[in-house]
């Protein structure tokens, strides 16, 4: 099984949010699949981490303020984890043949389902490196994915 999961997925997985069980369930379902971690991943994933702990520290009390850190550190350590243990599968691929990918889809869906960019992105990266699987929390993505003959899982927030 040749197996995606965007940003929305990935960061269930590794920080304590509405959906991560759900995310974690589903991932041990199929198995505990290897997934692809592009650059873009790196970029998304740890912008999305820092950018959590960045609106906990202004919502929080600041008696609470003192985990922000720590749940940042073990979000961003289990990330490097499961790299290392090639749980995530760090690849490089032509992103100007994605982009044009994506082009085709936006002609093909956008005006039906009101995909953004980064949907379409993340979906043509799948069909790029031939993924059957899709995983994501993100229902605009998943409908895409679906359309595309990929096989979805979404984890949605509890």
């Amino acid at each position: 099984m040749r197996t995606y999961a965007d940003t929305s997925f990935l960061v269930k997985l590794l920080t304590p949010e509405p959906g991560t069980a759900a995310a974690v369930g589903d991932y041990r379902r199929l198995g505990r699949p290897a997934l692809f971690f592009l650059p873009l991943h790196g970029l998304e994933v740890t912008n999305a981490i820092r950018q959590r702990a960045f609106h906990q520290r202004r919502t929080l009390g600041s008696s609470e303020r003192s985990g922000v850190k720590r749940e940042r550190d073990t979000s961003l350590a289990l990330l490097h984890k499961l790299i290392s243990r090639r749980a995530l599968i760090e690849i490089t691929l032509d992103m100007d043949l994605a982009i044009q990918r994506a082009r085709k889809l936006s002609e093909k869906h956008t005006e039906r389902l009101g995909c953004r960019g980064f949907d379409l992105l993340h979906v043509a990266l799948a069909l790029e490196l031939e993924c059957d699987t899709f995983l994501t929390a993100d229902r605009i993505q998943g409908t895409l994915a679906r359309a595309e003959g990929l096989d979805v899982t979404f984890s949605v927030e509890e």
